[in-house]
């Protein structure tokens, strides 16, 4: 008899053939004037998770509201709570931009707050924004305010009495000198900005802090920070940074150094205490050797890497006499180190001398700085970015965290085993570089979370929703590198530099190696880890060379030479700091994309961080460079596709954002090379692209992923329009197409997922030419849905729903349609199930209602009446395939439910009537003509 893993590998093995079919007859090629330009797409993304939140950089409480807080993500928007964190909510997502640098709220008026969009934690991998934007709703509503060209947003400041003053330090562009950095007052609530400090173009306000008991005393501070488009783990500390005071509301300044670093200071935090406002803290980062710290012990050297920095002249400092002069109090790496990715601080509202500094942990002083304890910080290292004190209460806190958004509300509590937290797992705001699938049923989605490691989630929750029970760490893949499933072994995945992990015993697999060239291997933050599409034994990755394995990682073959540009020179962006800047690959490329060939296993073609992209139709024995003409040095090829129904097809997406580019370019091939076509008609100008994949059974149907959404081609890229709908605004890192799902990895809001894309497999310029259109359903699976088994998960739990349960039918209307209905109809031309359900037809799950009363459940979980549209566009029913129920006796009580094509996520549980599977048949009928479409249901694979 099979055994269970037989039966998975025979299933995975059946999903990745899928590149091997082909549609018979494409659609006709779309013309300029198609309406396909304008497709109103009628399918819905949903959620997968995890639940584990990602990296945020501002928080916010509100004053007198002691359950309201809200935090901004890099690239996840802006959340709000009303119970201290128990639940959190988006209210951003209808905005443009997604990436938030500092929010604040007004103190004399609870209902303003002012966001500044750009991340201000300044990683490889970091979002940028368009400016500032205001709600007087509490979030409600917003209103973009303009310096756009800001970019990166460090910090907001708000006069404690007067909402319309209001301070904003922009960190500015990251990878070119500009203008639009500094200071900024607005004294009009935002309408308009005058720049108030500044220095060049070079440097940057990284903070702003006005004295809670004097406006017109404020403090800032400014900062030069660039990035080279090589890899570097921390950006430059460039010359002019500082802390500044003004004493006359912000129209003049004067810099502050009577006992801070004279030179090379980067960013830097700082506090004034509300109860002393003479005393003044600050964190400063600066690199500089400091001449009075013992030089360290010596160290080995270590291959590939720098040696480690002499202990610089950062540090916490305080001031006593209102930033006149200044003492270092603490030179602990633990509060300053890293200084680029945190400095921040907070002090009590009424203590001068209890003061919080953010770091790797949160720490604590209760003494004025002198001595400090750790009173949150896990193993592995949280990262924590932000502290807001409530004013009125100060044992509240909200703190900002690579993790996620916590609050306590014992914060003075002498011992730190004694505070309790808020959770940060119920945040669905991870960043995900790459998605992966498992091959199990259903399957599993992978990928690296950046912060927090590697992830696994069900695409279909085991019980009645997707939940905390549904997603789980995994030990491959690191919180940067690929994961790849393994089709021949369905619930094992490779990730990293090749290491094996089966998802089901939480183990790796032994006797696995990581591969080594021939020199000293290079590496980016994130290295490609890929399978052959054509040879499920075949595995690649790459450094700056490319390695192949055939026998699960064990060993490796290194088949190319070093594929990077051997100088790629430094780019004319760069500042002196910049151009000088390196780490463990000097100034040196690497592969960035790998991509074997569907069709021919010799095919593969590469792309590098620094501009190359080179093909081998010999399994690496032979290399052919054919880099685009307008490729210059460091153009990131972020992603290359091999096409699925041409070996001489490819297409590459490219990012020039670290050249201060940021113009989309996805480039596509139809000779091998030789020549190419920039095909980026109909994406938005000033987003560069992520990622570009193929739908491996519709020719020419193409997906795109940009820094801020989704797109869609349906004529091989010649044109492009949004593939949205209700995903949020966020940046878009990768595609799966697995069966008939669309599955993407986003960076910032998790895994997503649009179940069943056969309609857009099948829409042409004929579909919508037509008045209305009956899509041929794909074959379903019967799957017995999951249930809760007794009490069910509360509605307040961090949780997502489960695919509907049953077949997906599509249709298209040209226009809003009357006297509509669609059937469906069994082997024999019963009707099973008609849309609109006739008057007192019983056809959805029932509502907790006893015969007569009160119902027995909450409006939580009452049934949400099923929507059966009849307007303009694309349209989706689900059919749940179960017998009718008989019909119900005059006089007798209600019976069971029936055939409803309700969706999942805790909703109706395991019954109605006989499970059914075979051949069906669809009917739509429209003004008195219908069209039929047949498919079949089979069983669940899980069941006997």
């Amino acid at each position: 008899m099979p055994s269970r893993r037989d039966f998975l590998v025979n299933l995975a093995q059946a999903g990745f053939a899928l590149s091997a079919v082909r549609v018979k007859h494409l659609p006709a090629p779309q013309a300029p004037g198609s309406r396909l330009l304008d497709l109103p797409i009628g399918l819905d993304w949903r959620m997968l998770g995890p639940f584990r939140g990602g990296r945020c950089d501002a928080v916010c409480g509100v004053p007198g509201r002691p359950d309201e807080f809200y935090f901004g993500h890099v690239n996840g928007g802006v959340w709000k709570t009303v119970d201290a964190g128990r639940t959190w909510f988006p209210i951003f997502d209808d905005q443009p931009v997604a990436s938030i640098g500092a929010l604040a709220v007004a103190p004399s008026a609870p209902d303003v707050l002012y966001v500044g969009t750009g991340e201000s934690t300044l990683r490889d991998s970091v979002g940028f924004g368009n400016g500032v934007y205001k709600s007087t709703d509490a979030g409600r509503t917003w209103t973009h305010l303009g310096l756009a060209a800001t970019q990166h947003i460090g910090k907001i400041a708000i006069d404690p009495k007067n909402p319309d003053v209001v301070f904003v330090a922009a960190i500015g562009q990251f990878y070119a000198a500009n203008p639009d950095r500094g200071l900024y007052r607005s004294r009009d609530g935002g309408r308009t900005w005058q720049k108030v400090l500044y220095k060049d173009a070079n440097v940057g306000a990284v903070e702003v802090v006005i004295d809670p008991t004097d406006a017109r005393v404020v403090y800032a501070g400014l900062w030069n920070t660039r990035r080279p488009p090589w890899f570097v783990y921390a950006p430059t500390n460039g010359p002019g940074g500082g802390i500044h005071k003004s004493t006359d509301g912000g129209t003049t300044w004067q810099p502050l150094t009577a006992g801070l670093p004279p030179a090379g200071i980067g960013r830097t935090g700082i506090a004034v205490s509300p109860t002393n406002p003479r005393r003044v803290y600050a964190v400063v980062d600066c690199l500089v050797p400091d001449p009075t710290s013992p030089a360290p012990s010596p160290q080995p050297p270590v291959p590939g890497r720098p040696a480690p920095p002499l202990p610089g002249q950062g540090g916490v400092f305080r001031s006593d006499d209102a930033g006149e002069t200044w003492r270092r109090v603490n030179a602990d790496q633990g509060l300053w180190g890293r200084g680029w990715y945190f400095e921040k601080i907070a002090v009590d509202p009424r203590d001068p001398d209890i003061v919080y500094v953010p770091n790797v942990a949160v720490n604590r002083s209760r003494d004025g700085g002198a001595t400090w304890d750790v009173i949150r910080g896990s193993p592995g290292g949280d990262d924590y970015h932000q502290v807001w004190i409530a004013p009125d209460n100060p044992d509240i806190l909200i703190v900002a965290s690579d993790q996620g958004t916590i609050i306590t509300r014992n914060a003075r509590t002498a011992d730190p085993r004694a505070m309790t937290w808020s959770s940060w797992l119920n945040q669905p705001t991870a960043q995900i570089y790459h998605a992966s699938v498992d091959y199990r049923f259903p399957y599993w989605v992978v990928g690296a979370q950046q912060d927090s490691g590697a992830v696994a989630v069900r695409s279909r929750g085991k019980f009645a929703q997707i939940s905390q029970r549904d997603w789980e760490p995994i030990g491959a893949a690191g919180e940067s590198g690929y994961a790849a499933g393994d089709p021949l072994h369905p619930g094992v995945i490779y990730g990293g530099e090749g290491s094996r992990w089966d998802l089901e015993t939480n183990l790796s697999v032994p006797n696995t190696s990581a591969p080594k060239g021939t020199e000293t291997d290079r590496g980016d933050w994130t290295q490609p880890l890929v399978l052959s599409p054509t040879d499920p034994h075949a595995l690649y990755y790459a450094s700056q060379f490319l390695f192949k394995t055939t026998d699960g990682a064990r060993t490796w073959t290194q088949i190319s030479r070093d594929l990077t540009r051997p100088d790629p020179g430094i780019s004319p962006n760069l500042d002196a700091s910049a151009a000088a800047a390196t780490d463990r690959n000097g100034k040196r490329g690497v592969i960035y994309a790998v991509a074997p060939s569907p069709l021919r296993a010799p095919l593969i073609w590469i792309g590098t961080d620094d501009g190359l992209i080179q093909v081998t139709t010999d399994d690496g024995t032979s290399w052919r460079d054919v880099t685009p003409s307008a490729l210059t040095a460091w153009s990131r090829v972020t992603g290359i596709e091999a096409s699925h129904f041409d070996a001489d097809t490819a297409y590459a997406s490219v990012d020039r954002h670290q050249l201060q580019d940021f113009a989309p370019y996805i480039y596509r091939t139809r000779d091998q090379g030789r020549s190419w076509q920039r095909i980026t008609a109909g994406l938005p100008d000033g987003v560069y692209v992520h990622v570009v994949k193929e739908d491996p059974l519709r020719h020419g149907l193409l997906f795109a992923g940009t820094e801020r959404g989704a797109f869609v081609s349906f004529d091989d890229g010649d044109h492009w329009q949004p593939l949205q709908r209700n995903l949020p605004v966020t940046s878009v890192r990768d595609f799966v197409v697995y069966g008939n799902d669309l599955i993407v990895a986003t960076h910032g809001r998790g895994f997503w997922v649009m179940d069943d894309i056969s309609a857009l497999r099948q829409v042409s310029d004929e579909v919508l030419q037509a008045d209305a259109w009956l899509f041929r359903p794909a074959d379903a699976s019967n799957v017995v849905p999951g249930d809760d088994d007794g009490t069910p998960l509360q509605r307040d739990e961090p949780q997502a729903q489960n695919p509907p349960d049953g077949a997906y039918i599509d249709y298209y209307l040209k226009t809003a349609a009357a006297g509509m209905t669609l059937e469906i109809l069994d082997a024999a031309g019963r009707v099973l199930r008609k849309w609109p359900a006739e008057p007192g037809t019983d056809t959805g799950p029932r509502g907790g209602r006893s015969t007569n009363g009160l119902p027995r459940v909450s409006p939580l979980w009452q049934p949400v009446p099923e929507v059966f549209s009849t307007t303009a566009g694309m349209h989706r029913v689900v059919w749940r395939p179960v017998a009718p129920p008989e019909p119900t006796a005059p006089g007798a009580a209600g019976g069971g439910g029936g055939g409803g094509g309700g969706g999942g996520g805790g909703g109706p549980r395991r019954g109605g009537g006989p499970r059914l599977t075979g051949t069906f048949t669809a009917r739509l009928t429209v003004n008195g003509r219908s069209s039929t479409q047949t498919f079949t249901v089979r069983p669940d694979p899980r069941t006997p």
